[in-house]
């Protein structure tokens, strides 16, 4: 029985992941409210009664497929350790960098749908609130940022600024490679090291 079980959960794993990867391709031709759930089917290889086992609406397809996203993105940033204050915070920093440039590389299409093109309304929001909420729990634990400066405030800034190279990047074809834009990224966030209190400008 749980053989059975587990090949449904693949099964079912595999049948969301083709309609959402069909729903972005759609997405990258035509505005949302343009396509029809026929249509997400058709690409997908999926009928209409599968396609309702699993979605109730066009909409909540959507949002898994940007949950699935932001949630991964979430991940990266909470997942970044705390580290002894004798440590080059610029390593560290680079590391968490090296790694968000890296994922908006690997959903560099959804990006370019959601923030440039056929995408929601909003979106940019929704990204700047997930971002907003996993740094500030970051900034929060690692306690280093000025304390002349509130933590809202900081993030904020940090979270409007990545989104806005994110933007840019996508914007001109991510011609810089993820490593250069990376270190870009690294060299404007150590160049307001008053704000973070830090004092080691070395680039790894």
């Amino acid at each position: 029985m749980t053989k059975v079980y587990n090949t449904l959960d693949v099964r079912g794993v595999r049948t969301r992941t083709f309609l959402k990867e069909a729903l972005l391709s759609l997405m990258a031709i035509k505005s949302y409210n343009q396509i029809k759930i026929k249509e997400v089917t058709e690409i997908a290889g999926v009928n209409r009664v599968t396609y309702y086992d699993h979605f109730s609406t066009k909409d909540e397809l959507l949002m898994e497929l940007i949950e699935d996203v932001l949630t991964e993105y979430a991940d990266i940033i909470e997942g970044v350790t705390e580290f002894p204050a004798s440590k080059r915070p610029s390593i560290e920093y680079m590391k968490t960098i090296r790694l968000s440039v890296g994922h908006i590389k690997k959903h560099s299409d959804f990006y370019s749908i959601m923030l440039l093109g056929n995408g929601v309304l909003n979106f940019s929001d929704r990204l700047h609130d997930q971002m907003f909420e996993s740094l500030l729990q970051l900034v929060r634990r690692m306690g280093q940022q000025n304390p002349e400066i509130e933590s809202d405030l900081l993030v904020n800034w940090i979270v409007g600024g990545a989104i806005g190279i994110y933007k840019y990047w996508l914007q001109n074809g991510m011609r810089q490679t993820e490593e250069e834009i990376s270190r870009q990224m690294l060299k404007i966030t150590m160049a307001s090291s008053q704000v973070f209190n830090l004092r080691t400008y070395v680039i790894p």
